[in-house]
């Protein structure tokens, strides 16, 4: 064995040594035979070490310890020695023994390991403050782009400026997909991103994602379709957030790749229990496919398929990596077929549990009236000049009365001289950030005024910062114009105490129908809404006239197709008071059900419809969508 060994007497000379200890310590035998141990291996502390390590083997105490001696060199060495007293038969030491390993090498990678460690740490540590600060950086013009875009929208345009103005909105909406991409990555590799556990339709988020990218099928003329399996259970429990962001990234990536045809999306339900259903949710279509080489990497960050394509198809390569992860954290996968010139078929395999039509948390589509904020004194804290700007305009549209302040020092002084009924507070600010600003407001001015954090900060742990701290709420940027009335709105609110008969009390209406769908994917095309809304108002007629004559002849299988022809249609526009009706209309069963509830349910829907297109026909009259 490669391991050194020395006798020693009970005044711990040295009576014998092995030659693989003169190796280790590059003395000869001679050279150590009659010197004292703690001579020859320390000096110093470590010679006090030793001595200490003596005393213990005359108590007859043996031991192993790690020792750090020099060699004949000078050259420090670690060595593990194991030491044992030498005793006389009858039981008198007379010396002792120890053995020896040198240990040097594994010391030393120990402490590389240990110094990899820290530095792994510290660019770990590095890369969070990084995304942490691109996130504030780029979110706060990108705040101030599509704020004013947004305000720039609702001003009449020629044809020219209009197209200009879609333009700088489409490049900012890509911008912020490709920062979401990257965020939501690091997110994916800390292992900090959490998925939620709610209700939903799956119908609806299918809807709500082809609407999405809707536009962009239609400006290549692609066919988009949807053929989803009547027996998928009508509510599901999962993250409907994080499954929209996984079809629209298929959805869109599929219409990429695909220059005529069509892209479609077909559900099925694949194992079904009393509790749970396993569903398989397949993209396919008719593009330019993929080698089998590349299917091979597709799921690797930053990874593209590198062709004649590259700059006309472009991308960040993140997508279907975050995909992948995405997918596998709701204990799914996914699966790719494809061949070059053939199209492509992306294949998700979904467990979902079962939910139930009274748990869901639907957020009906609210308008709110106008002056909602009249007269209310909010302080904007903000150091950025046009997101300053795009706040007090939106504010100022509803009725409030804005005072401006530049960073949280100016916000504090201003406090301690005035009252105001809600602070819109930044998170980084020079001088006095948010959080410092906030936690002076808590701790000496008020505990009782709102304050909501408005940030571009969008990694994890952000929200709880700012609670912590003292805020009441969290606006992540870039804020939709409705977000920030809407969260203001309800913190406003509950301020006010009494019977209600207040003037300034907030009244939130509920919206019989909406057409920001329609907005939103012509990109304030009037002719294309207009049209859009005819066809509505003709085609929803037609349905009500089936209906009735499908009632008067009996007919459940016409009401059930009626019903499901007419749900898309519905959604589209938002009209969210019949949602229900609609969807156990199309699964009625007069086998099963109460023929009493039919009636109801068709009155209901006819009712609901008629003053539907009693509006949209005003609406188009008036010239005002």
């Amino acid at each position: 064995m490669d391991l050194g060994l020395v006798e020693l007497d009970p005044d711990s000379t040295i009576l014998f040594a092995n030659p693989n200890l003169c190796k280790m310590s590059g003395y000869s035998i001679d050279e150590l035979v009659g010197k004292k141990l703690y001579n020859v291996f320390s000096s110093g502390e470590s010679r006090h070490f030793i001595k200490q390590k003596m005393y213990l083997r005359e108590d007859g105490i043996s031991e192993v310890y790690e020792f750090v001696t020099h060699n004949k060199k000078g050259e420090p060495r670690w060595w593990l020695v194991s030491g044992t007293p030498l005793l006389h038969h009858n039981g008198k030491f007379k010396g002792s023994l120890a053995i020896c390993l040198d240990i040097t090498q594994q010391k030393i990678l120990e402490q590389e390991l240990r110094k990899a460690k820290q530095q792994a740490e510290q660019s770990a540590h590095a890369k969070e403050v990084f995304l942490a600060n691109m996130s504030h950086e780029i979110r706060t013009p990108m705040n101030a782009i599509l704020g004013m875009g947004k305000q720039l929208q609702k001003t009449k345009m020629d044809s020219q400026q209009q197209f200009y103005l879609e333009a700088i909105n489409n490049a900012s909406a890509n911008l912020l997909v490709i920062i979401n991409d990257i965020l939501d990555f690091s997110k994916i590799e800390a292992g900090k991103l959490s998925l939620e556990n709610i209700d939903f339709r799956l119908s609806d988020v299918i809807s709500k994602s082809v609407q999405i990218v809707m536009h962009k099928a239609e400006e290549k003329g692609l066919a988009l379709a949807i053929n989803s399996d009547p027996s998928i259970a009508p509510v599901l429990i999962g993250d409907p957030y994080r499954i929209n962001q996984v079809l629209i990234n298929l959805l869109t990536n599929s219409i990429k790749f695909t220059e005529k045809g069509s892209v479609t999306i077909n559900c099925t339900v694949v194992k079904n229990s009393p509790d749970e259903q396993l569903l398989c949710v397949e993209v396919l279509d008719t593009g330019i496919g993929m080698s089998e080489e590349f299917q091979k990497q597709l799921f690797h960050k930053f990874m593209q398929e590198e062709d004649k394509n590259e700059k006309q198809y472009g991308g960040t390569g993140l997508g279907m990596s975050i995909v992948k992860e995405l997918v596998e954290l709701m204990h799914g996968d996914i699966k790719v077929k494809s061949k070059k010139h053939e199209g492509t078929s992306v294949i998700l395999h979904i467990p979902f549990k079962k939910g139930a039509e009274l748990n869901l948390n639907d957020k009906e589509k609210t308008t709110i009236n106008a002056d909602v904020l009249h007269a209310k004194r909010i302080l904007l804290v903000e150091d950025n000049e046009m997101n300053r700007i795009v706040a007090t305009i939106i504010l100022n549209q509803y009725g409030a009365v804005v005072e401006e302040a530049v960073n949280g020092k100016d916000a504090v002084d201003k406090l301690y001289k005035n009252t105001y009924d809600l602070v819109l507070m930044d998170m980084r600010m020079p001088v006095m950030d948010g959080i410092e600003a906030t936690k002076i407001i808590r701790n000496w001015i008020t505990k009782e005024t709102p304050v909501i954090a408005l940030t571009a900060n969008a990694v994890t742990g952000e929200q709880d910062k700012c609670i912590q701290a003292g805020m009441n709420d969290f606006l992540a940027k870039p804020f939709e114009e409705d977000q920030l009335i809407q969260v203001t709105a309800k913190w406003l609110n509950l301020t006010h105490h009494g019977n209600g008969s207040n003037k300034n009390e907030i009244m939130v209406e509920e919206q019989l129908f909406s057409i920001e769908k329609l907005k939103e994917i012509s990109r304030g095309n009037r002719d294309f809404i207009a049209k859009m809304l005819n066809v509505f108002t003709r085609e929803t007629q037609n349905s009500l006239d089936q209906l009735t004559q499908a009632y008067s002849n009996n007919d459940i299988k016409k009401i059930n197709a009626t019903a499901h022809r007419l749900k898309a249609s519905v959604a589209d526009m938002s009209v969210k008071s019949i949602s229900e009706e609609i969807v156990q209309l199309e699964f009625f069963d007069d086998t099963k059900d109460d023929p009493a509830q039919l009636q109801q349910l068709l009155n209901k829907t006819n009712q609901v419809l008629t003053k539907v297109l009693e509006g949209i026909h005003n609406m188009l009259q008036e010239n005002n969508y």
